[in-house]
């Protein structure tokens, strides 16, 4: 009996803890070309625990050749979009035979990161590919969760790639929007005449979930006192 409370004891008195996780959807290939080589293309930026809408962006960005095909790795990767409404063209994405219009729609399930207590922080990153807005005026939308974030938006028309260009950038999103199966559903489309070729290498979550918080100190001494109260009731039943 005194091992078993001792054990409720200890439980009662957990301090309220942190859990920080990120998991990543799609291979780090650079669309297959493999030319990150030793560099980790996230160095620079920020995989967790970023406030609602702020934002960071990797150091270095990475050229490679065109064009390319989806290898598989997860549905909406290593493909080449343009807006749903493609009407011109502007660079050679927008003319390739293996791009398909848009949205581009990416279904990321992080449940994997959260272990109970509530989602504290979420972080969402992108290794975003020929993002160009303001050399063709080609307006991109982002929704997540079916509503379009503004700070996201702005975030992926302020990339000058001018080409073929991977950049990992990451951004905090509010941890309201989670979702009881903790899943992100991010779409992506193009305005104005659709003729902007993107793509997608990869996308990470990063979570902080924080666990229940422990007792304050005045319920802390009266659980205490209740125990030791009941410890000495049983010690004086048996003697």
């Amino acid at each position: 009996m005194r091992i078993i409370t001792l054990t409720t004891i200890s439980i009662f008195l957990l301090a309220a803890s942190a859990h920080a996780a990120v998991i990543t959807f799609g291979d780090q290939d650079c669309l297959g070309f493999g030319c990150y080589g030793a560099t980790d293309p996230t160095s620079g930026a920020t995989l967790q625990g970023l406030s609602p809408n702020a934002v960071t962006i990797a150091t270095n960005s990475f050229g490679h050749s065109f064009p390319f095909s989806p290898s598989g790795d997860f549905a909406g990767t290593d493909q080449i979009y343009v807006g749903s409404v493609q009407t011109g063209a502007h660079d050679g994405y927008s003319g390739m035979p293996v791009r398909i219009n848009g949205p581009q729609t990416l279904v990321l399930n992080y449940s994997s990161l959260v272990s109970g207590g509530t989602v504290a922080t979420l972080t969402l990153g992108i290794g975003a590919d020929d993002f160009q807005f303001p050399v063709f005026g080609q307006p991109f939308t982002a929704t997540v969760n079916g509503v379009v974030n503004t700070a996201l938006t702005s975030l992926l028309n302020s990339l000058v790639q001018t080409g073929p260009v991977v950049q990992f950038v990451s951004i905090g999103l509010n941890p309201a929007i989670d979702t009881p199966a903790h899943t992100l559903t991010l779409s992506i489309d193009q305005g104005a005449d659709g003729g902007d070729g993107w793509a997608i290498d990869y996308l990470t979550v990063g979570v902080t979930t924080n666990a229940a918080a422990a007792p304050e100190p005045a319920t802390a001494a009266l659980f205490l006192a209740g125990i030791a109260g009941l410890l000495l009731r049983r010690r004086l039943t048996r003697s």
